[in-house]
């Protein structure tokens, strides 16, 4: 497996002394943001089979790009979604150099808290509900949403520390002999039981003709 990385998403490592307002540290807080992402795609590159991010929180799809937001994101206006949170894409691409497999699971198509206060600078751009279908370009890559594109995914009942499916994931993940591809139906199935089929997990990509297994036969 592709080592982690210990980069904190969206930490603000601005300098000593520097004020939140400067437009130093904001700099320096978008740009550690993305180098993050470089740094945890180096050591898959040429050297791991396997690849994979799990992502939980909000995301949202703007004007037809995903973007995954960090829990200190600021977004007062559409337009600052680009500064302050990180593209699909951009995760994508930090997982491509996995010579065999690239697995990016996303837990992020809940109700967003920053739409009803989000103001439009185009009327034009379009804000989505949840986040929207994705193509990877690279074969070999799965992206799993823990519900179809444009719908909102549900939160665990009131005394589980778990969402749907979160539960069905840490239940399939771990069963002996159980195939990829299949892993992914079993969670589908047992996320659309558990919400009386109101949430339907979704995965988008291709794997090659070969078996990969979270846990071998």
């Amino acid at each position: 497996m592709a080592r982690r990385s210990r980069h904190r998403f969206g930490a603000d490592r601005r300098p000593k002394g520097a004020h939140p307002s400067d437009g130093n540290a904001f700099l320096i807080k978008f740009l550690n943001s993305r180098r993050g992402w470089g740094h945890f795609g180096r050591p898959s590159t040429g050297q791991a089979d396997w690849a994979m991010v799990y992502y939980a929180g909000h995301g949202i799809e703007v004007g037809g790009t995903n973007y995954l937001l960090p829990v200190d994101a600021q977004l007062k206006t559409d337009r600052d979604v680009q500064f302050e949170a990180v593209t699909l894409d951009q995760v994508l691409s930090s997982v491509e150099g996995a010579r065999k497999l690239r697995i990016i699971i996303l837990d992020a198509c809940r109700n967003n808290p920053f739409i009803p206060e989000m103001a439009r600078t185009m009327t034009s751009r379009s804000i989505g509900r949840g986040l929207a279908r994705v193509e990877p370009e690279t074969g070999g890559t799965l992206v799993v949403y823990a519900t179809k594109a444009g719908q909102v995914a549900l939160d665990g009942a009131l005394g589980q520390n778990n969402s749907p499916f979160v539960a069905a994931l840490t239940r399939n993940l771990v069963k002996p002999g159980l195939e990829i591809n299949r892993v992914f139906r079993a969670v589908r199935d047992d996320v659309l039981a558990e919400t009386d089929r109101r949430q339907e997990p979704f995965v988008y990509g291709s794997l090659p003709n070969e078996d990969f297994y979270f846990k071998a036969p």
